[in-house]
Order: C-alpha cells, then sequence, then structure tokens
C-alpha cells in the first residue's frame, strides 16, 4: 500500500462489461472481496474489513440502478480512500453477453438499456467528481502488458490467472 491508507477498489461496469472477471482478478492479487454474484458486503457494512477491499457493481444490479456514490461514502465513512475502476466492453459483445446470461430478453431491450446503464454510471460519477480508472475488457484481457500496467497503477502484485477473452465464444 505505501501511504498507509486503507483502499476500496470499487469496480463498476454495465452488466455483462466484465466485473466479475475484474473482480476475480483484484482478488487474486491479494484484495479482500467476492467476484459471485452474491457478496459478503452486499449489505454494504465496510466496517472491521481488511485494510484493501474489493466491492463490485454490474449496472443495473439486481434490476437496480445502484447508488454508486451512496456506497463511495459508506466506505469512506469506514476510512477507505475509494478507487474506481470502470470497465466496459465493445457494444456487440456485451448486448449478445447480456442476452444469452439472460441479462435481458433479447437484443432490442439490451440496447434501449445500455445507453441508460452507462449514463448512471457517469452521473454518479461526476457526481462525486471521481475520474474512474477505466479499463477497455478487450484490452485488458487481450494483453499482459495492459495488465501489468493497470496493477501497477493500483499498487497491486499481478494477479496469477488466465485470462481469456469471452467475446471469442460468440
Amino acid at each position: 500500500m505505501g501511504n498507509g491508507k486503507r483502499r476500496a477498489f470499487y469496480v463498476i461496469g454495465p452488466e455483462s462489461s466484465g466485473t466479475r472477471m475484474m473482480a476475480k482478478a483484484l482478488i487474486r492479487s491479494g484484495v479482500y472481496g467476492d467476484a459471485s454474484h452474491t457478496q459478503r458486503m452486499d449489505f454494504l457494512d465496510f466496517s472491521g474489513r481488511p485494510n484493501e477491499i474489493m466491492f463490485r457493481n454490474s449496472i443495473p444490479h439486481a434490476h437496480v440502478m445502484m447508488p454508486i456514490a451512496d456506497i463511495t461514502k459508506k466506505m469512506e465513512a469506514c476510512g477507505y480512500e475509494v478507487i474506481h475502476v470502470l470497465i466496459d466492453r465493445e457494444d456487440k459483445y456485451l448486448l449478445l453477453s447480456k442476452v444469452k446470461r439472460g441479462h435481458r430478453p433479447d437484443i432490442e431491450v439490451a440496447k434501449e438499456n445500455l445507453p441508460l446503464e452507462r449514463a448512471h454510471i457517469e452521473e454518479q460519477m461526476k457526481e462525486m467528481g471521481v475520474d474512474p480508472i477505466r479499463v477497455k475488457y478487450e484490452d485488458f484481457v487481450g494483453s499482459a502488458e495492459v495488465r501489468r500496467e493497470l496493477f501497477e497503477k493500483l499498487s497491486l502484485p499481478e494477479p496469477n490467472m488466465h485470462f481469456w477473452n469471452a467475446n471469442d465464444t460468440y
């Protein structure tokens, strides 16, 4: 950590953008958290947690446009410096994944909702005056150099895990 602060990595992105994969990578780097759909911190109680935590929200999460700014404030109230990591994916694959995973009934509904999801994220970031660390899914899974640079920027060790491009399934 270096500066002695407690850090919370808040992973955010539209559904099917790669938030779970990013969560797994942070966990493999030694950060406390969960990459599953159910997380130990889902009740937004960040007290009594380790010095480095990871919490993720896909937008929407369980059909709710999560109050990113409010969740950030809860982390800060527990003494965390919050680092927002925003991951996104090429529209074509993101939309196909949303339908395949049952997040949306069809491509048309997914296309209608995606701009709303992205706008919600951007509005929340603007409200907080935050410029998140932006990660493009395709670059992250496709380039060891991009991953190295990201984890160096986050002052974390690179995770020991296999990265594969789920876009290849489409």
